[in-house]
């Protein structure tokens, strides 16, 4: 049973939250999403189940929804971990995630971006302690009040307040590997409503260093082009994966000051300067035929985006060699 229906949350109340989900969703199609709870997701054919490999220098593997692993040498690096085929069980999954845990042979940190359902995932995180007892789990502040006691090693870090130009919040050097935390222009709280009224803490992107290599990751945010500049004129991403929202044939960058919509991955594209942007957030709660196709064709404006931008599939592992991590690539 999900934690939250353990916790006294009555099914209905979770069903209404679920559909606000101003935390990380639009109000979605009930009709269809209720047919889903019929039928099992759809598989996945070549499932890697072999994700962690010695050769790796840099790996982005696209677990679904905002869910990735990413691989940087000899450490492995779960991020929004969601492996459950539904969210507050309201929320069902199309496809099946990308990743059976069982097939993850070690796990170095788990990253959480922010408090909502279909970031802060409490089975799945359960699969994690299950399988890697100790790992340290890292949360902005304001994730601790919604976490149960788990056999994890919590690291609470501080968030940036994006005020005067304080776009970063605190650095720790957690296993090796050094972890920033990042101004997200987006909210805490559980279930959605709480964190827009009580604009709790909770939400942060991240930027992740190890062996000279350097991952930005967006969590759910909106587009402020002070802050990419900054990020462009600060680090040397390789690689950034950024959260999207679906939307058809819009010019729209922002949905207002909560997601992005597709264009504002070409924006950060333009201002972090990035090697590889990987948009992800969609296509796992919503239909994916209907988003591939958007987000095709708004590459296909421009040669320099094609070359910067991967749509990745949902299961899809993405390798940068070294030649591509030492910053020579797309020029």
């Amino acid at each position: 049973m999900n934690s939250e229906l353990k916790s006294g949350l009555p099914l209905f109340v979770c069903v209404l939250l679920a559909a606000m989900l101003c935390s990380c969703k639009s109000l979605y199609d009930f009709t269809d999403n209720a047919e889903r709870n019929f039928r099992p997701p759809q598989k996945i054919s070549g499932k890697v189940t072999d994700p962690l490999r010695d050769s790796s220098v840099l790996s982005v593997l696209w677990i679904g929804h905002a869910s990735v692993l990413i691989q940087i040498d000899d450490k492995a690096i779960l991020i929004d971990p969601l492996f459950s085929n539904s969210v507050a069980q309201v929320l069902r999954r199309y496809v099946e995630p990308g990743l059976d845990p069982d097939d993850l042979k070690k796990c170095d940190l788990v990253l959480i971006s922010h408090s909502h359902m279909d970031h802060l995932n409490l089975s799945s995180l359960s699969a994690v302690e299950e399988r890697f007892p100790g790992t340290p789990l890292i949360f902005p502040e304001g994730v601790e009040e919604f976490l149960p006691d788990y056999d994890l090693k919590f690291v609470r870090m501080k968030t940036a307040s994006g005020r005067k130009g304080k776009y970063t919040g605190e650095t720790k050097v957690i296993n090796g590997v050094e972890i920033t935390t990042v101004k997200a222009y987006h909210w805490g709280g559980r279930y959605g409503v709480d964190g827009k009224l009580w604009e709790k803490k909770g939400a942060t992107g991240y930027i992740i260093k190890y062996n000279g290599k350097t991952v930005y990751f967006s969590g759910d945010t909106s587009y402020n082009k002070r802050f990419f500049t900054y990020l462009g004129e600060n680090y040397k991403i390789d690689l950034e994966v950024i959260s999207i929202i679906y939307c058809k044939d819009c010019e729209e960058v922002n949905q207002g000051n909560a997601h992005l919509f597709p264009k504002g991955v070409l924006k950060i594209l333009d201002d972090t300067k990035a090697l590889m942007t990987i948009p992800v957030h969609f296509g796992t709660f919503t239909d994916p035929r209907a988003q591939y196709p958007v987000l095709e064709r708004m590459l296909r404006q421009d040669e320099h985006y094609r070359k910067r931008v991967k749509i990745m599939k949902l299961g899809e592992q993405l390798f940068l060699t070294d030649t591509y991590s030492s910053r020579e690539a797309g020029k």
